[in-house]
């Protein structure tokens, strides 16, 4: 499908809201609050294709919107920022990602979100699902940022939390803050004991969800184990997978891959993916946002060892059964049987 920018919002100075007509009435990209969307960006010569996720929500917004941080010398991030304009349009994918709630008017939850930086994206899309469909539950958001001018959707959620005072409450960390009325430094047990403590939680049977950068949700997530929250209660989204340190440069792997009927032999070097190293072959498997992100890209390693990037959508089950995603998968053996459905 092919969006159109019908308006772009300056959110911070370094991040902006991108809104898209959502096509027709007879063919709209249909999406749950939380999850993201492949578009393809025509940059000079290249296609330049970048998964991202949803700011809006289905349940309040009749556009599609997504919000863009700059990252220094991010290629796709700064056109964004800086080129792209209302008219252009833009190719886009069917919603994807595991990251996303599905709102029941019944429900009587407890939401703990966490974000950091551009990571309050999707967070803020379930917020306002939650909002919107859930009178009966509750939304504890904690948001990490460097400062308050880089506080991405502050004045939105001081009007949101004014209007819903009973049902969503908002803490903001900053690490350079000189104002008393927000928390000082980087979420630490003691600030998450003064949070739940205000708003008289226990770190029970509680939805909790976050995303934002590798060591934000490292570090949360072993602050809620060390409280006893069990670790399949949290569920994360990473935008981009943590870079894997390779000390494997001379091992070349003999990867076999199965895929639909057909058997592809491959050398790849240990400090090459075995994606990245089948597409330089031309070797054409599934993928989409090689960034561990999707699930387009997964197989099963049936034999031989491999090493996989933190930060992805599988669950530990599915890894421990042998299940990887080939975009963030490195040869970890002599030699590697993967089979891709």
């Amino acid at each position: 499908m092919i969006l159109k920018v019908t308006d772009i919002i300056q959110e911070t100075p370094e991040a902006v809201t991108v809104c898209f007509k959502n096509g027709n009435f007879f063919r709209k990209i249909k999406y749950l609050p939380g999850q993201f969307i492949m578009l393809d960006f025509k940059i000079g010569k290249d296609t330049v294709k970048r998964a991202y996720s949803f700011s809006s929500s289905p349940d309040t917004e009749n556009d599609l919107r997504i919000t863009v941080k700059k990252v220094k010398s991010g290629y796709v991030s700064n056109y964004i920022n800086n080129v792209l304009k209302v008219g252009d349009k833009i190719k886009a994918d069917v919603a994807m990602g595991t990251f996303n709630i599905i709102p029941n008017k019944d429900n009587t939850k407890q939401y703990i979100l966490f974000g950091a930086g551009s990571g309050i994206t999707p967070v803020f899309s379930i917020a306002k699902s939650v909002l919107a469909k859930e009178p009966n539950s509750k939304v504890l958001l904690i948001y990490a940022n460097q400062n308050k001018e880089n506080i991405i959707f502050y004045e939105t959620l001081k009007k949101l939390e004014k209007e819903n005072a009973n049902q969503l409450f908002v803490e903001h960390i900053l690490s350079e803050n000189i104002n008393p009325q927000f928390h000082t430094g980087f979420l630490t047990e003691e600030i998450l004991d003064t949070i739940f403590k205000k708003y008289n939680l226990d770190f029970g049977d509680h939805k909790y969800m976050m995303c934002g950068p590798s060591g934000f949700m490292d570090n949360t997530v072993q602050i809620l184990k060390n409280k006893g929250v069990n670790r399949k209660q949290i569920l994360l989204e990473a935008f981009k997978a943590p870079a894997v340190k390779v000390n494997r440069k001379n091992l070349v792997s003999k990867v076999t891959i199965h895929y639909k009927k057909e058997t592809y032999q491959l050398e790849v070097p240990g400090n090459k993916t075995i994606l990245q190293h089948a597409m330089s072959k031309n070797i054409p498997l599934p993928y989409s946002c090689r960034s561990g992100m999707c699930s387009t890209c997964k197989g099963t390693c049936i034999d031989g060892e491999t090493t996989m990037s933190k930060g992805h959508l599988l669950s530990d089950e599915q890894v421990n059964s042998g299940e990887v995603l080939t975009c963030i998968t490195y040869p970890n053996s002599e030699s590697v049987t993967i089979e891709i459905a």
